[in-house]
């Protein structure tokens, strides 16, 4: 809420597939915000673990009888949508990576200029990329 354009928001724990957790933030602002200006925004008042692996921009925040905002109502992100340029793997080493990481994130295409922080990995998950990639590279 400290950020200029952002007029509502709220934050909250969602579940993947695999039943780990991932932080989500609904944000209704005046005008479009890039997601890389809301994490650097965030970076400098939070710690890591603290920001949100998905930003869903939405007209406004449902709200229940009680005025409350209605959690239950909020949609799920698309998982496969991403802010960044999509840059494509250029050779048959980067490919095989960007293939395992799309596994382990459970994500759509990963181009090589992605964070795998930024696209919902977290440390558990690091262990799991490293110890494949040590298996099949």
């Amino acid at each position: 809420m400290t950020h200029a354009d952002i007029c509502e928001a709220v934050v909250i724990a969602r579940e993947e597939e695999q039943g780990q957790a991932y932080l989500c933030a609904y944000i209704v602002s005046g005008e479009a915000i890039p997601v890389p200006e809301l994490r650097v925004h965030l970076a400098a008042q939070l710690p890591e673990y603290m920001i949100p692996s998905h930003f869903m921009e939405l007209e406004k925040l449902p709200l229940n009888n009680n005025g409350k905002v209605d959690r239950k109502a909020l949609p799920a992100p698309d998982r496969e949508a991403y802010t960044e340029a999509y840059e494509a793997p250029r050779d048959a080493l980067e490919m095989q990576l960007a293939t395992l990481f799309a596994e382990v994130l459970s994500g759509g295409a990963i181009g090589i200029g992605d964070s795998f922080f930024e696209r919902g990995g977290h440390s558990l998950k690091a262990v799991t990329l490293v110890s494949r990639i040590h298996q099949q590279l």
